[in-house]
């Protein structure tokens, strides 16, 4: 089915697919649900998903905020 009904709507649509899919792993191992990192991203900018569902980008952000944690709890 279409991005949006209007053509520039779309395009914008599609980059933001884009922007998206280069943050991912690129693994297509369909843990998130979506059948490949590409389809995750279409779902993300459709509203159907979030990249916290990719288990891959999930992982980052928990070891970054353990990271923040171990900082503050050493001051």
């Amino acid at each position: 089915s279409p991005l949006a009904d209007n053509l520039d709507e779309a395009m914008q649509k599609l980059e933001q697919i884009e922007e998206i899919y280069m943050r991912l792993p690129n693994l297509d191992c369909g843990s998130c649900g979506s059948p490949s990192c590409k389809s995750l991203a279409e779902d993300i900018v459709r509203g159907f998903a979030q990249e916290s569902d990719c288990i891959f980008r999930m992982r980052e952000r928990l070891s970054q905020l353990s990271e923040k944690l171990s900082e503050l709890d050493n001051k």
